[in-house]
């Protein structure tokens, strides 16, 4: 099953496009680039895990996974992952994953407020720079380099991590005061490209619940959530069963485990825990479309999502299937490369990726920035190479260039 949207996000002064736009998209050929083809349709043999990574659950249900890395020396970088982002959310806590996040930066029970911050920039963490953490729809996470030829650091550094796990102090005082920090974040975002997002992402996600839960939330909401709203998210979601710790690094990975174990084996799930539900994308038969306007657009962009099942990962021939993927775009980003440098080119630039989506969704993305009144010109210019594909392939020598930019990597 797959399921196509178009966007567009157009400088204000670019209305006459719609109409031809509209009209080239009863012409699309239904056909999905990069087909499934797998070296054995009965391939049952599993990929296989990197020997050198420790994998690991705890009794209560938190994973592990550790990676010894020489390089660079007596550093390491620790992980603490949260299943839980905005799309837990109810409808008093719009914006509270993200808050969430914020605020175990604001104290825990061994850390007071500033303590935290304080300590790390004392050991040459920058805040920022190296200590960070980012939350989406469906995970939070959060990110702590650190140096390990101090082993007091080390051990301080676990402590950190368990305290984000489960003793967030959650002070009245410091959530009022942490108000002002996101909704300044929230205003900071209110550029030309996030109000044109607000336009396409209902529709881009029509039917889903992703729609109504952008990890930013709303003003009205971080204006007024109540205390306890953001209290019983971290009661409700960060919990062991829902949590792995990942450390790579240059360190001994069998003391690793140990620390491990001795700050969160002891960690419980709640009682009567709500059920973390996954959530997916629903099918539509016709194509959708979306066109976002604004006066402070700077330029103009055409994209097609076509939305696919989202594909295991257990088996050889999956990960075939996936290598399929990474070949088809990227050859045809180089094609696309090379057009866009000629003087006639439909599009300033274009590019096309297939990916992980939203949910149970990946989706293969076409997108091409294109000069005033080329919206119809540049997408035709992507599909003519994407149809160019399917019927006749790629040629040999884009195959060689390609897999020699690819073993780069390695």
């Amino acid at each position: 099953m797959h399921f196509k949207t178009l966007n567009f996000t157009l400088k204000k002064n670019n209305m006459r496009s719609f109409l031809i736009v509209a009209c080239f998209l009863l012409l699309i050929h239904e056909s999905l680039p990069g087909q499934n083809i797998s070296v054995k349709e009965n391939d049952s043999i599993s990929i296989p895990t990197d020997e050198q990574v420790k994998i690991g659950t705890l009794e209560n249900g938190l994973k592990y996974y550790i990676r010894e890395n020489k390089k660079p020396e007596n550093r390491a970088e620790l992980r603490l992952v949260v299943k839980a982002g905005s799309i837990l959310e109810d409808e008093d806590q719009l914006g509270l994953a993200h808050f969430m996040e914020h605020m175990a930066f604001n104290g825990t029970e061994n850390f007071a407020k500033n303590d935290l911050v304080s300590y790390l920039q004392s050991i040459g963490v920058k805040f920022g720079a190296d200590l960070n953490a980012y939350t989406s729809f469906d995970e939070t996470v959060y990110i702590l380099p650190v140096p390990t030829d101090d082993e007091k650091i080390l051990n301080q550094s676990f402590q950190i991590l368990e305290d984000w796990a489960h003793r967030v102090t959650l002070a009245p005082a410091d959530i009022d005061s942490e108000r002002g920090v996101v909704i300044e974040e929230w205003r900071n975002g209110r550029g030309a490209a996030q109000r044109m997002r607000d336009e396409t992402f209902p529709v881009l996600l029509k039917g889903s619940k992703y729609a109504q839960r952008l990890p930013i939330g709303t003003l009205e909401s971080l204006e007024s959530f109540d205390h306890a709203a953001l209290q019983r998210f971290y009661q409700d979601w960060y919990r062991p069963s829902l949590m792995a710790v990942i450390a790579v690094g240059d360190f001994d990975a069998r003391e690793i485990e140990k620390k491990i174990k001795t700050h969160f084996a002891s960690l419980q799930n709640p009682e009567n825990e709500r059920e973390r539900k996954q959530f997916g994308l629903p099918d539509h038969d016709e194509t959708l479309v979306t066109i976002a306007t604004d006066e402070e657009a700077t330029f103009s962009t055409v994209g097609l999502y076509i939305k696919t099942d989202k594909e295991q990962e257990i088996f050889l021939h999956d990960y075939y299937n996936s290598l399929l993927h990474i070949f088809y775009t990227g050859m045809l980003n180089q094609r696309l490369q090379e057009i866009a440098q000629q003087p006639d080119a439909p599009f300033i630039s274009a590019g096309t990726s297939y990916r992980n989506f939203l949910g149970d969704k990946n989706a293969f993305t076409a997108m091409a920035n294109v000069r005033e009144g080329g919206i119809s010109e540049g997408l035709e210019g992507v599909l003519t190479e994407t149809e160019r594909v399917r019927r006749f392939g790629f040629t040999a020598p884009e195959l060689e260039r390609f897999k020699k930019d690819f073993f780069k990597l390695f």
